[in-house]
């Protein structure tokens, strides 16, 4: 397969200039989408966040630094954060105001909005401009990680579609789309040596020929990395190993069970595949370097009131588990005849088929038969979530496996979730947090198997690159040394 792609890329030359980037992007092509009415794809996500940044962002440590708003105070009751907006204006000429501001994030708030934060926002109770450059966000009570949310490609602020940077898109290179700074060269605020970014060409596509550009020195950085392109990278035997970054994120990577099969409406029979997976063998098996398996919802307790809930049979041993499930699944059958394959929708790639792979055998030793289909199946019994926590609350976990996205749900854990959203307290929200969570593992709705996987490929001619928990990897805090 790297022969192939050698040849063809075979006399392609890019221009030696050391305030340039070529950026590989894993998946479909980058464009602009609008996050209110379609959630965005990880290369959307990507030129969201760099073509319309929000009032803060995420640094190149994954911390929250300064954006849009160039400073803010939150109140004493931590009830509110009043922003002051950096003096910017829109590409027809115009200032930017508080008003633009709270526009954009009410609109995102908005009965209409499909914005996929939304419902972690039900805290704020308006945003409001006030006097020229400032504007406030008002909130029922304190969310002390709600920056993390504002950081978000979802909540960069719009006009008319249209974000204020810090990268423009100035149009098309052959099959690369071209990122100019919005900064001017002579701007204080960007280092001299080693060089600022200028200019960034953006190709993306299938994973075997980013891999290859990279070797072949055609690009300088490779992102969107996961467990289905994880092989890639290992047939590739880089001679450099460090140019290999792993991002130790957390969020959630398992199967929601979305209750199509008969059996699966049946508590005992959704923990009977939940026991029934082998989770030291499928980390061996996977080989992925730093990644561990889960049997639980939340990573750890993060603002739950209590430690995070492990299932009932998490204490007994993997012939013990087994025998179980095997034993439920028999007496169903006994009961109402044979259950159909599982539909278990997964991405392609080879690292999902092997994944699969070992989840079908797991399934096979208690008596159930399981068939992969494609992600887009809307008529899947399992579907994998593999996707990174926005923030470090526990509020994304029990949302993105609960009622709203149509995974079979707890009624009493879907209760007490909305109950921690209306808390008036920090304390009554932990505690409320806490039984959902324990809800949630009781009922079984989602099969954890660990966390997500990110990797990318990095040039060393790229400084000041980091690894961090959400993976975030700005442009903005990119530098380029001397080329070889």
């Amino acid at each position: 397969m790297f022969v192939a792609v050698s040849i063809m890329l075979a006399g392609c030359e890019r221009a030696d200039d050391p305030n340039r980037v070529d950026v590989s992007l894993i998946g479909s092509a980058p464009r602009l989408g609008d996050p209110d009415r379609e959630a965005l794809d990880p290369s959307r996500s990507f030129l969201m966040r760099e073509t319309a940044m929000g009032l803060v962002a995420f640094d190149a440590n994954g911390q929250i630094e300064p954006a849009l708003a160039e400073s803010w105070i939150v109140t004493d009751d931590g009830r509110g954060i009043v922003f002051r907006i950096q003096r910017r204006k829109w590409r027809d000429g115009r200032e930017v105001t508080g008003d633009d501001v709270a526009a954009s994030l009410n609109r995102a708030l908005g009965s209409k909005s499909e914005n996929r934060l939304k419902p972690l926002l039900s805290a704020v109770n308006g945003v409001v401009g006030m006097t020229g450059r400032v504007v406030e966000l008002r909130l029922n009570a304190p969310r002390p990680n709600l920056l993390q949310l504002l950081a978000q490609p979802e909540l960069g602020i719009r006009r008319k579609g249209t974000g204020l940077g810090p990268w423009r898109i100035r149009g098309k290179e052959g099959d690369a789309l071209v990122l100019v700074s919005v900064h001017d060269a002579t701007d204080d605020n960007l280092e001299e040596a080693p060089q600022a970014l200028r200019e960034v060409h953006v190709k993306s596509g299938r994973a075997a020929l980013a891999v290859a550009r990279f070797i072949h020195d055609r690009s300088d950085l490779v992102m969107g990395g996961t467990l289905a392109d994880w092989p890639i990278v290992q047939a590739a035997n880089l001679t450099r190993r460090d140019r290999i970054r792993l991002d130790d994120v957390q969020g959630l990577f398992g199967l929601a069970i979305m209750a199509r099969a008969p059996f699966l409406k049946e508590r005992a029979l959704r923990h009977a595949l939940a026991m029934a997976v082998d989770r030291e063998a499928l980390a061996e098996g996977l080989a992925l370097p730093r990644w561990s398996a889960t049997d639980r919802l939340l990573p750890t307790q993060l603002d739950s009131g209590q430690p995070t809930s492990a299932p009932d049979w998490a204490g007994n041993n993997l012939n013990d588990r087994r025998a179980l499930a095997r034993q439920r699944i028999a007496e169903w059958k006994r009961a109402r005849g044979p259950i159909d394959p599982v539909r278990v929708a997964m991405p392609d790639g080879p690292g999902m088929r092997a994944l699969f792979a070992r989840l079908a055998a797991d399934w096979r030793a208690i008596g159930v038969l399981a068939v992969a289909v494609p992600l887009s199946d809307r008529d899947a019994d399992l579907r994998l979530i593999d996707e990174i926590a926005p923030n470090n609350s526990a509020n994304w976990y029990l949302t993105r496996t609960g009622c709203e996205y149509g995974v079979t749900c707890s009624t009493i854990g879907n209760a007490a979730l909305i109950e921690s959203r209306a808390a008036p307290s920090l304390g009554q929200r932990s505690a409320a947090i806490a039984r959902a969570d324990a809800a949630y593992s009781e009922h079984g709705g989602y099969i954890p198997l660990g966390k997500p996987f990110r990797w990318s490929l990095v040039s060393p001619v790229l400084t000041l690159y980091r690894d961090n928990s959400f993976g975030a990897h700005p442009l903005s805090h990119l530098r380029v040394s001397a080329r070889p």
